[in-house]
């Protein structure tokens, strides 16, 4: 039986929490701490709490920005100087021009000869159509110690709340190995301006020590039910990826699933839903679970049907079948079906095979690997990853999902080569099968992030795209199909180019390019409103910024926003 390993594309909270003494604050660390040892002290992190909006945070200040939303609004204006990544978005169901956005919101602060580091969930709310954000931070409360990350924003019509989930890393009390991850809802009662400290849904098992066992839940999302004729109306639904160790080692990470009839005030125990499959699930069968557990899930996105059927889709990694070389780990997307809220779900459903594996003894086949030992694309040092996410269209019940691959690319060698395209899968049976592969791109030019929406028939895709092959910078883009992806009209979202390779956090210090960015997020974020507008959020890199006290010049993370 081969080893278990690792999941190759995890949200980074987890990877640095098992590669680094301590907690970090977030999915990545701006500045590593060799990367100023000229200042004493290295990295502090401010847990001071109370005051602010809402109460039980770190900082809560707002600000307001404002623009042309058909070109492009930066959001983020309570720092000139710190990172945005991770940027979703949604918009409310009863009211087109009200929107919610969400980022991780980096705080890097340096005073004398200290770093000064927090991130709580950033949030960006708007009630004039994307003209005019509010710009402010969710409180983090007592779980959210050590950071928050992967924000994840809904509307509840039914209550007239708004929510922002995320992670939540807590510091422990008993040495620099104690601590637990977890997962957090936080609400708004006056449409995202102010908010309430996070309910936490589920907790981690503290202590991450090389002798200990672990439970470290990552990479949460949240939809809710904003059908009035459903039996559910008004039910929020949070999906997480579990990931269990034991004395350092991986055992399994299954998918997990709670709902709250209450607004988020309260929510049901956690279930299990990744399933089995013996026919697609079948390396790595441990003792835990039936034949062909599909235990080695993660990146979990949920979608409601408007009968109230609920789908979540998910990454595996256990389809040995379709890889190309043993222990390839090539990831696979896996949807489940519950028709009754929640409480029971189908087995897992195959979509599609990725070309995105060969993680091996730190060995890629089908990615090149970055210096964290992590997927990147030929040229940069960003992590990517192959999933986008899985959406429903409203009006028509169909289902979408995105991801992209190296399949057009030379993989399966030691030294492989990028050419990373979207691609796209439909079901219109409520996940029960899907289509064959569509192709969204083509072209020699790198792909990734892919996110899909949908309403009245019109599916759109954004992604970011090396602007020009090899030149280390990267634009935002999107597709746009009314046949389901026949055919495609493209157009570019960004009005300037991101300079991924000059960036002033998060620097690779590898040897070709010392300040390319490791880490510009995970995803970015569209939805249409029910006017049929796109609404689309991205990590941008336009913006110079100079750093003096750090002695660096070089582009900023900004959380950039346009509506098409």
């Amino acid at each position: 039986m081969a080893r278990r390993r690792f999941p190759l594309i995890l949200a980074g909270l987890v990877l640095v929490l098992l590669v680094v003494p301590a907690l970090s604050s977030a999915d990545e660390n701006p500045i590593d701490r060799s990367e100023y040892g000229h200042l004493s002290g290295g990295l502090t992190h401010l847990f001071a709490a109370g005051g602010g909006v809402g109460g039980g945070s770190l900082q809560n200040s707002t600000c307001t920005s404002s623009g042309d939303p058909s070109a492009n609004v930066r959001l983020n204006c309570d720092s000139d100087t710190s990172p945005d990544n991770e940027t979703p978005i949604t918009t409310d169901p009863t009211n087109p021009d009200h929107l919610l956005a969400g980022s991780n919101d980096y705080f890097i602060t340096i005073k004398g000869s200290g770093v000064q580091e927090r991130v709580p969930t950033g949030f960006f709310t708007s009630f004039d159509g994307g003209h005019t954000w509010t710009d402010g931070q969710i409180p983090m409360g007592n779980g959210g110690s050590g950071g928050n990350g992967d924000p994840s924003p809904a509307f509840d019509a039914k209550f007239g709340t708004a929510h922002m989930a995320q992670l939540s890393a807590a510091l422990g009390q008993n040495g620099p190995n104690a601590g637990h991850i977890d997962v957090s809802v936080s609400t708004s009662n006056d449409g995202g301006l102010t908010w309430k400290p996070p309910v936490t849904v589920d907790t981690g098992q503290a202590s991450i020590g090389p002798s200990a066992n672990g439970v470290f839940l990552d990479k949460e999302w949240l939809v809710a039910d904003n059908f009035p004729s459903s039996p559910h109306y008004g039910r929020l639904y949070l999906s997480w990826d579990r990931i269990e160790f034991s004395k350092g080692a991986f055992l399994r990470s299954p998918v997990d699933l709670s709902f709250s009839d209450d607004a988020g005030k309260s929510w049901s125990r956690p279930v299990e839903i990744s399933g089995s499959n013996p026919t697609y699930c079948t390396a790595n069968q441990g003792p835990v679970g039936p034949a062909g557990s599909c235990d080695e899930s993660f990146f979990s996105y949920g979608a409601v049907e408007p009968n109230g059927d609920v789908v979540v889709g998910f990454m595996n990694q256990q389809h040995a079948a379709a890889w190309e070389e043993p222990n390839e780990f090539e990831d696979q997307v896996m949807t489940v079906t519950s028709h009754d809220g929640g409480a029971h779900w189908s087995n897992p459903v195959h979509v599609t095979d990725m070309e995105d594996g060969g993680l091996e003894s730190i060995k890629f086949t089908d990615y090149p690997a970055n210096v964290d030992g992590r997927a990147t694309q030929t040229g940069f040092q960003f992590r990517t990853g192959s999933w986008g996410n899985l959406n429903v269209d409203p009006v028509t019940g169909k289902l979408y999902a995105v991801w992209t691959d190296n399949s057009d690319g030379l993989h399966d060698v030691a030294s492989p080569i990028t050419d990373t395209n979207v691609f796209m899968s439909v079901s219109t049976d409520e996940g029960a099968t899907w289509s064959a592969p569509i192709r969204v791109t083509s072209g020699v030019t790198d792909k990734w992030f892919p996110w899909v929406a949908a309403r009245g028939g019109k599916v759109g895709v954004v992604y970011q795209e090396e602007a020009v092959d090899g030149s280390g910078t990267y634009v935002t883009q999107m597709a746009a199909s009314t046949n389901d992806g026949a055919s495609w009209s493209y157009q570019t979202v960004s009005t300037a180019v991101s300079d991924a390779d000059h960036s002033v956090w998060f620097q690779a210090h590898a040897p070709d390019c010392a300040t390319c960015s490791r880490f510009i997020g995970d995803y970015i974020g569209m939805a249409f409103d029910t006017l049929g507008r796109a609404h689309i959020t991205w990590t941008d890199m336009r913006r110079d910024l100079s750093i003096p006290a750090l002695g660096r010049t070089g582009k900023a993370e900004d959380d950039m926003y346009a509506q098409r």
